[in-house]
């Protein structure tokens, strides 16, 4: 672990001695591990402190700062679960009900329930690797991942990382709630916190969202790469 224990805590320093610590541990460390860009935020209960550093694209050379949008990749599922259980809490959905009762894509596999689609133990393969998603729907998707052959084990009896089982809470989240996933994201979760959502895909994007990168292990230099994730994916991320 690359940090050391502060002298005091960080509520007890003032924030500009923290800000500059952080600056320095943040720069420190991207340079250390070449990472071309990067945001910090802390809160420390009487103060929020951010800092950034580097780029937000090698290639353009364009700088990261607080505005940056970063891709979140599977950080993106607590929210496909925070909205599950948003709709939960409304009465709109039973976690402990069977999905294919929302979800026809879901019939071969009725057992299934919603708890268990969030919890990663329903019995689901990952599923298939991105540019194969991204050359079909969301309905063939899930009819084709989503059946009793494909099932792992039993619903509910063991655990296995799923991919599949996040694009199907997300579809359910569409088929509750009427929206798109990303619309149900932003109006009924982010937009409440004061959050103003960037998403992958979008064509004029309120901010700047940073790309993604690669290293050259020969030369040490990072490299633009593009991010593979298709738009079905989107709430598994």
């Amino acid at each position: 672990m690359p940090y050391t224990i502060p002298a005091a805590p960080a509520a007890a320093r003032t924030p500009s001695l923290l800000h500059r610590d952080l600056q320095h541990r943040l720069d420190t460390l991207a340079r250390t591990h070449r990472v071309p860009g990067a945001q910090l935020v802390l809160d420390t209960g009487a103060d929020v402190v951010a800092v950034h550093t580097g780029t937000a694209d090698a290639a353009t050379g364009s700088p990261f700062t607080g505005q940056t949008a970063v891709p979140l990749g599977s950080l993106t599922k607590p929210y496909t679960a925070a909205l599950v259980m948003l709709l939960a809490d409304d009465g709109d959905l039973d976690l402990d009900e069977p999905a294919a009762e929302h979800l026809p894509e879901l019939s071969g596999t009725p057992a299934v329930t919603v708890r268990q689609l969030l919890s990663h133990t329903a019995g689901l393969p990952t599923g298939p690797d991105s540019d194969t998603a991204a050359a079909t729907t969301t309905t063939r998707y899930l009819t084709a991942v989503c059946t009793a052959r494909d099932l792992l084990f039993a619903p509910g009896t063991d655990f296995s990382y799923s991919n599949a089982g996040y694009v199907a809470a997300g579809r359910l989240v569409e088929t509750v709630t009427g929206m798109p996933w990303h619309e149900a994201v932003r109006a009924l979760l982010l937009e409440p916190l004061g959050v103003l959502p960037a998403f992958i895909g979008d064509t004029s994007p309120v901010r700047p969202v940073a790309a993604g990168h690669a290293v050259n292990t020969a030369t040490g230099k990072a490299r633009p790469a593009r991010q593979n994730l298709a738009p079905l994916e989107a709430p598994a991320g």
